[in-house]
């Protein structure tokens, strides 16, 4: 199994836990989300390739240096990879979220159109805390090399994988953060749809 397949699995499995079983979302809802979460998750493929984290780095030596890479770019090393992997993710899906789930509309009733003004701030909150998440859970077994390993190779277990599938996992959960709670606060306000 390749990094895109990884990152499309850990994108659909995110979807199907986070926002399908816990939020009970309609159908169209959900394969809107599940779009987002994938385009989140390539990207965060792309971008670990770009930094040296691939397939062809499969050793652990080459991963932990492929994190650090990615992790390097805010100065934090390999504990932060993941956050900084799921950041662009984590925008790009909140924005696409709030540009079509929850956009404003004149035509719609007052009562809609609070919920989804209320859901376009829940989604950038919850983007936000997504991509905080991503690097507590990184970090969840300890800061060392090792333990950093072996939490994203847990992970990664969920879907047959080690710590490749663990980070592309980590990496895509900010956006299916950003899905649940945005579309939790718009049940919340009364939204419609």
């Amino acid at each position: 199994m390749n990094w895109e397949d990884f990152a499309s699995q850990a994108g659909d499995e995110v979807v199907e836990n986070v926002v399908e079983k816990t939020m009970g979302i309609d159908g169209n809802t959900v394969k809107t989300a599940k779009a987002v979460v994938e385009s989140g998750a390539a990207l965060g493929a792309a971008a670990s390739a770009a930094t040296g984290l691939s397939v062809a780095a499969t050793s652990g030596a080459g991963i932990t240096s492929g994190l650090a890479a990615a992790g390097g770019v805010v100065g934090g090393g390999m504990a932060a990879a993941p956050a900084v992997l799921g950041a662009g993710p984590a925008y790009l899906g909140a924005k696409i979220m709030n540009e079509t789930l929850f956009k404003d509309q004149p035509d719609l009733s007052k009562e809609e159109r609070d919920a989804r003004e209320a859901a376009r701030t829940a989604t950038n909150i919850g983007a936000v805390a997504g991509v905080a998440g991503a690097g507590l859970a990184t970090v969840a077994g300890g800061a060392s090399g090792a333990a950093i390993m072996g939490t994203l190779a847990g992970i990664g277990g969920v879907v047959g994988g080690g710590a490749i599938a663990g980070t592309a996992i980590v990496a895509a959960a900010p956006v299916a953060a950003a899905a649940a709670v945005g579309y939790g606060i718009y049940k919340l306000f009364g939204g419609k749809g």
